[in-house]
């Protein structure tokens, strides 16, 4: 079975009995560097997600449910991350036995929530997609039934994960070494009968976890990219005839009559033809630029969320097939992993987190609502204020879309 590279602190899968010092040795100064800016990104994970939650759950107009599940997995994944990382490392560096206890002792508990986690994130951004798809083919999004069927999705998606992921508390356990130093002698160890009946499984899901969830969600951007192409299209097509139709017909005015029709109001019947053509020319070229900016957003928004989600799936994809086809090359003589391994196994922890922490700024930057929500806050509020003044000029200012 590949092991698990996120979320596991110590990395021994060899024989139990073997006893080598170097399983006992400190960890290195690379892999604590690593360990403290993922531990700096998860803590600002945790803040910024919990401020999507404190939105999505009691702020906005519209509903977020998609949005909010795959918050409050971000916030869980940097949480979990603090907890496996984070915290042991702060146990080790100043000797504090209870907290190192605490944090092995559950961290079977919290390899488990971590596997689930990482398995439900792509599917959730999958299932935003089709949400995205389905607004734009014109389906009410809005109404309580479709509410209820997204929360039906949740649900579904969040019982399967687990459903499938749920096995590692009977595969992992915490191995003590006597041999080692009491703040080095615990270890994440598999029950080797146990990987040997769960092989086939494992592979299997870890092949649909790395490619075949990236391949989707590539997929269904690339279609919600393409639908609002269409539609801008189709948009531009209708938003000219208006002004087409007044200009032609004020052409033929002026060409077959000589008189002038005095209205009312005192308006010249030209005059009309005019300000109408004109209206329905702004009009026309509004609604352009605006399906101009909607495309210009999903783009970069689908090319943000696709490149962090490539770049942990990458990390991910060279150790599966490290692990699968050559595992010589990573494992020790004395069972522990080599330090080219951790290390690449901490890039892409680091990547997750970064991945799950910046999505506020995503938010930020392509929803109006959310923005106007978040720069209402009482501290963004002041630190725009007080730090960044804000621009008089907020003219001919488009609101952009939702993601």
């Amino acid at each position: 079975m590949p092991s698990e590279s996120y979320l596991e602190p110590d990395y021994f899968v060899g024989d139990v009995n073997a006893t080598n010092f170097t399983l006992c040795d400190d960890t290195s100064e690379l892999r604590i560097a690593f360990i403290s800016i993922g531990s700096c990104l998860s803590v600002l994970g945790c803040m910024f997600n919990g401020i999507l939650l404190y939105i999505f759950l009691g702020k906005t107009q519209r509903s977020y449910p998609f949005q909010t599940f795959l918050a409050f997995l971000d916030f869980m994944l940097c949480a979990l991350y603090i907890h496996c990382f984070g915290l042991l490392a702060l146990s080790v560096e100043y000797k504090n036995a209870l907290l190192y206890n605490f944090v092995m002792d559950s961290n079977v508990i919290s390899l488990v929530m971590s596997r689930i986690v990482q398995l439900a994130i792509p599917y959730t951004l999958i299932a935003n997609s089709a949400e995205k798809l389905t607004m734009i083919l014109g389906f009410d999004c809005e109404s309580k039934y479709s509410l209820r069927l997204r929360i039906g999705v949740i649900i579904l998606l969040s019982a399967t994960v687990t459903l499938l992921r749920i096995n590692g508390l009977y595969l992992f356990y915490i191995f003590e070494d006597d041999n080692c130093d009491y703040f080095h002698r615990k270890y994440l160890s598999s029950h080797q009968e146990e990987v040997q009946k769960w092989t086939t499984f494992e592979n299997v899901l870890t092949f649909f976890h790395t490619f075949v969830s990236f391949v989707l969600l590539v997929a269904f951007n690339i279609v919600v990219v393409a639908k609002l192409r269409v539609q801008h299209r189709r948009t531009r097509r209708q938003s000219t005839s208006p002004a087409q139709l007044f200009s032609v017909y004020f052409r033929n005015f002026l060409g077959s009559k000589s008189i002038t029709v005095l209205t009312p109001v005192g308006h010249t019947a030209t005059q009309t033809l005019e300000n109408r053509s004109t209206t329905a020319r702004v009009q026309a070229a509004q609604e352009i630029r605006e399906q101009q900016h909607k495309i210009r957003c999903a783009v970069k928004t689908t090319v943000v969320i696709i490149s962090a989600y490539l770049a942990c799936n990458l990390c991910n994809f060279v150790l599966y097939s490290l692990e699968t086809f050559r595992r010589e090359w990573i494992m020790e003589e004395n069972g522990g992993f080599k330090p080219f391994y951790v290390i690449i196994s901490d890039v892409g922890s680091n990547l997750f987190v970064f991945s799950s922490t910046i999505r506020i700024f995503i938010y930020y930057k392509y929803n109006a609502e959310i923005k106007k929500l978040i720069r209402e806050m009482w501290l963004v509020n002041f630190i725009i204020t007080h730090i960044r003044p804000l621009k008089t000029d907020a003219l001919l200012k488009i609101d952009r879309t939702d993601v």
